[in-house]
C-alpha cells in the first residue's frame, strides 16, 4: 500500500513539475509580444513570471546537485586567516608561525584536489583525513606554544599526503588506464587509507600535556574525596581502567599446579608479519632514488609550491 502511494506522489509530483515547466516557458514566450508591442513593464513582469514557473517546475534536476555541491564547499571550507596571535605574554616564534602558514597552505591544497578528483573512494579518505587535520590546525592556533610537536604532521604527512594526491590526480587528467598505471594508483589509496590513523596519533600527541594535566586533576579530586570518607562505589568500564587500577581491583591469588594445569589456555600461533599484512607501514610509493625529472606522473609546473619538510629526503 505505501509502495502504490509513493509510486503516484512521484507520478504526480513528475507531471506538476512538467506541466508547470511548459507553462513557464510558454509564458515567457509570450513577454516576447509584451516587449515587442512596447509595454516593457508588462513584458517584463510576464517574463519573471514564467522564469520563476520555469524554475519550480526543472527543481527536481538542478536543485540535487547544487545543494550537494554547497554542502560540499562547506565540508572543504578553506582556512583564510594565517596568521597567529599567542593569548599569553610569550610571543610567537617565527618557527612556529612558518609552520603553521606550511599546514594551512598545504591543507587549503588539498581541499582544492578533493574538488577535482574522480575517484570517490580517495575523495572520501582524503575527506575524513581533512576532518583531523582541521581540528590540528585550529588546535595549532589557540596553543601556538604547542606546533612544534606537529612537526611531523605538518613536514611529513600532511605534506606527502598532498604530494601523493597530486601525483593521483595527474594521473587521472591523463587518462592512461595502463595495468601499470592502475597497480600504481592502487598503491597510492592504499597508502593513504592509513594517514587518518597517523593524523590521530600526532594530534594525541600534541595533547599528552593537556591529558597529563586532566589526569592530575582526577587523582586529586579522588584523594580529596577519599579523605572526607566519600567512596566511588561505581567502577569504570574494563577498557578505561589505568593499569593501576586494574592492579589494585583484581585479588591476586597464586594458582596451585592443579589450577595452572587445568587453566593454561593453548598455545596461540601468532602468524608472521610480512610487508602485504604489516598494519603499522606507511608505504612510500614514491620515495625512489629517481631524479624528479623522470617520474612519469611530476609535473614541471606547479601552481602549489611548498617548502620541503626535513623529514624528507
Amino acid at each position: 500500500m505505501d509502495f502504490l502511494q509513493n509510486l503516484c506522489k512521484k507520478i504526480l509530483s513528475i507531471v506538476a513539475h512538467t506541466a508547470l515547466t511548459i507553462t513557464g516557458a510558454f509564458t515567457m514566450l509570450l513577454s516576447l509580444g509584451g516587449f515587442l508591442s512596447g509595454q516593457l513593464i508588462g513584458g517584463g513582469i510576464v517574463l519573471l513570471l514564467g522564469f520563476a514557473m520555469t524554475a519550480i517546475g526543472t527543481r527536481s534536476l538542478w536543485y540535487p546537485g547544487y545543494k550537494e555541491k554547497q554542502a560540499e564547499k562547506k565540508q572543504l571550507q578553506n582556512i583564510k586567516n594565517t596568521s597567529l596571535e599567542s593569548g599569553t605574554a610569550q610571543p610567537v616564534t617565527d618557527f612556529a608561525q612558518d609552520s603553521y602558514q606550511k599546514a594551512v597552505s598545504d591543507f587549503n591544497a588539498l581541499n582544492g584536489i578533493i574538488r577535482q578528483l574522480q575517484d570517490q573512494e580517495l575523495a572520501e579518505q582524503l575527506k575524513k583525513m581533512q576532518g583531523i587535520a582541521l581540528r590540528m590546525i585550529n588546535y595549532m592556533k589557540e596553543h601556538p606554544d604547542k606546533i612544534s610537536m606537529a612537526d611531523q604532521f605538518i613536514n611529513y604527512y600532511q605534506d606527502r599526503a598532498l604530494s601523493l594526491s597530486e601525483q593521483f590526480l595527474e594521473f587521472e587528467q591523463m587518462g592512461i588506464s595502463t595495468p601499470e598505471v592502475s597497480a600504481i594508483k592502487i598503491k597510492t589509496k592504499h597508502t593513504l587509507e592509513s594517514f587518518d590513523e597517523a593524523y590521530e596519533a600526532q594530534f594525541s600527541r600534541m595533547l599528552t600535556d593537556k591529558m597529563l594535566e586532566v589526569e592530575s586533576e582526577l587523582k586529586v579530586a579522588q584523594q580529596i574525596m577519599s579523605d572526607a570518607g566519600i567512596q566511588n562505589t561505581s567502577e569504570a568500564p574494563e577498557s578505561h581502567r589505568t593499569p593501576e587500577a586494574s592492579t589494585a581491583t583484581t585479588a591476586y591469588r597464586t594458582p596451585d599446579a592443579g589450577d595452572m594445569r587445568a587453566s593454561s589456555p593453548p598455545a596461540m600461533e601468532l602468524p608472521d608479519i610480512t610487508l602485504e599484512n604489516n598494519p603499522f607501514s606507511i608505504d612510500r610509493p614514491f620515495d625512489t632514488g629517481m631524479p624528479a625529472d623522470d617520474y612519469p606522473c611530476r609535473s614541471r609546473q606547479k601552481e602549489h609550491r611548498r617548502p620541503r619538510g626535513r623529514f624528507q629526503k
